[in-house]
């Protein structure tokens, strides 16, 4: 896998660990399997892990296809500019610095600040409804998981070839993906996880933030290229 792929896949890690989304991990699980977390006993039963792990997988589908989507408006917009590249990504490097220091606190940014929560007090019926639960989530909270998508849009938008951005945007939904199915495949377990682990949560910010400074520096001295080359090589 080349840097650009590294990347998109490490930011959907970072993004499903963000403070705004590991919380409620259990809440969108329970939401849309339709489970009550007053019955513990049935989390363990085979039927109910099954139940957990189809929803899961439509959940997935649906914040699947908005990044997507985004990723292919991404790469569309820098095809049809692609005469100003080296503009667009000088522009883009600096826009990723100054996300970089807004994850680590450095700086305030109030559009990122805002959670845009949007809640469905009931949920549509079968696994569809999952599909759908999954593009609210994803339409819900971009502004909170927005700098670690940024970095990839913007990195799609500097690929001349419109299926790279929906390579990238698909392998960081991959990334948000695994974790996601793995913690309804182990939901017995996910509730005790986060009450020992869920401080990780403060360090993943900051992670992200210091990635996306590195991503932007190279991008603004036009470095990035020669790294993903060099990796290429290496790999």
């Amino acid at each position: 896998m080349e840097l650009n792929g590294i990347i998109a896949f490490s930011a959907g890690l970072l993004s499903f660990f963000a403070p705004c989304v590991l919380p409620l991990v259990p809440s969108y699980l329970v939401f849309i399997s339709g489970a009550s977390i007053d019955h513990r006993d049935e989390f363990q039963a085979v039927k109910f892990r099954s139940i957990m792990f189809t929803h899961s997988i439509a959940f997935v589908l649906g914040f699947s296809f908005v990044f997507i989507t985004f990723g292919i408006s991404s790469s569309f917009i820098g095809h049809f500019l692609s005469t100003y590249q080296t503009y667009i990504s000088r522009i883009g490097g600096t826009l990723l610095i100054i996300m970089g220091l807004f994850s680590l606190n450095l700086i305030n940014i109030p559009l990122l600040n805002h959670e845009k929560i949007i809640h469905l007090k009931k949920k549509p019926l079968g696994i569809f409804g999952s599909f759908v639960v999954g593009i609210t989530f994803s339409l819900g909270w971009t502004p909170c998981i927005g700098p670690a998508l940024s970095s990839i849009l913007i990195i799609a938008s500097t690929e001349e070839n419109i299926l790279q951005g929906v390579y990238l945007l698909s392998i960081y939904s991959l990334g948000l993906a695994i974790p996601f199915i793995v913690s309804a495949l182990l939901f017995h377990r996910l509730l005790g996880f986060l009450k020992r682990y869920g401080y990780v949560v403060k360090y993943t910010m900051k992670i992200m933030g210091v990635l996306l400074i590195i991503i932007g520096v190279l991008m603004i001295t036009s470095y990035f290229n020669r790294v993903s080359e060099w990796m290429g090589q290496l790999f």
